[in-house]
């Protein structure tokens, strides 16, 4: 009998189902499945890139290479550069929403359990703390360091002598005590990996590592490192350390621009960004005042763009 009742019912249901379907108006609506969904997303993705790529492929300028910014063209660089990323900004995407792999690779990134009572430094790190020769051009007794890696899907080791810049070791010890210390790199993994180990082999100081893949690509010309990419990060708090202005366009006012460095021993460059940090930020309330007030970096771009 039970068996006979709930056959009834099946066929009740699906009598009221296939009426439904019929008709179009049910208020119910049919629940995707889960591949539904993940092919859905693929979907939005695929157009949301698209509109990505056509609305970047629009910015017509010319990047201003790095090894323009050393000591003597520091003005004609910030210049130059700041044109550059005044006609990035015309394109007004927010990345952290709109760029799918982006905004995934920020869930990746937890700064909550970091020390609150300290500030947070982001470095780059070829041309800012070291330079590494990959083009052979300097004698393997010149270097600091040979390096070791395997780039992912190969099988064979690559070497690359590096030379470090002048007082990194106490730039470290002395900032890790006031700031909580980040590498962001526009590098491969693997390969930044084996510079970062060498540098700081007991893993003291250096708290979290960031990629090429964390970068915002602009039309394989150069990249942007959004500080939003670290969750729970205080940008009051923040300040990022590169070479090249590109990389901190999207937060211009918590940048420091160190001149590039490639084989100077005599270079003191992280001496007087250490002594500027110290000084003037690891007390102050939020690091982007400061740092406006000093380098005038979104003055300078919105003097271009009113031009």
């Amino acid at each position: 009998m039970y068996e006979k009742e709930y056959s009834m019912i099946n066929i009740e249901n699906k009598k009221l189902n296939d009426n439904l379907t019929k008709e179009g108006d049910s208020d119910f609506e049919t629940i995707p499945s889960e591949e539904e969904e993940v092919k859905n997303e693929e979907i939005d993705i695929k157009k949301l890139r698209n509109k990505f790529q056509k609305e970047i492929s629009k910015i017509n300028f010319n990047v201003v290479n790095c090894c323009e910014n050393y000591a003597g063209n520091y003005d004609n660089y910030v210049f130059n550069s700041l044109k550059g990323i005044a006609e990035i900004r015309k394109v007004n995407f927010d990345f952290c929403e709109l760029d799918p792999d982006y905004q995934k690779n920020m869930e990746k990134f937890d700064f909550s359990n970091f020390d609150k009572n300290k500030k947070n430094l982001v470095l780059d790190l070829d041309e800012t703390l070291i330079h590494a020769d990959f083009n052979e051009r300097f004698p393997k007794n010149s270097y600091d360091k040979i390096i070791k890696f395997i780039p992912k899907d190969e099988d064979e080791e690559i070497e690359v002598g590096i030379f470090v810049r002048n007082g990194i070791n106490e730039f470290f010890t002395q900032l890790s005590r006031f700031f909580n210390i980040i590498i962001f790199t526009a590098s491969s993994s693997d390969y930044a990996d084996a510079v970062i180990d060498y540098l700081d082999p007991e893993k003291k100081y250096i708290k979290l590592r960031l990629y090429r893949e964390n970068c915002i690509n602009i039309n394989d010309l150069t990249s942007i490192k959004d500080l939003r990419i670290i969750k729970n990060i205080d940008l009051a708090k923040t300040i990022i350390v590169d070479n090249s202005m590109y990389s901190f366009s999207n937060q211009l006012s918590n940048g420091i621009l160190i001149n590039s460095f490639y084989i100077d021993k005599n270079d003191h460059d992280l001496f007087n960004v250490m002594n500027y940090l110290l000084s003037y930020i690891i007390d102050c309330e939020d690091v982007r005042e400061i740092n406006e007030n000093i380098f005038k970096f979104e003055s300078i771009l919105k003097q271009i763009k009113s031009k």
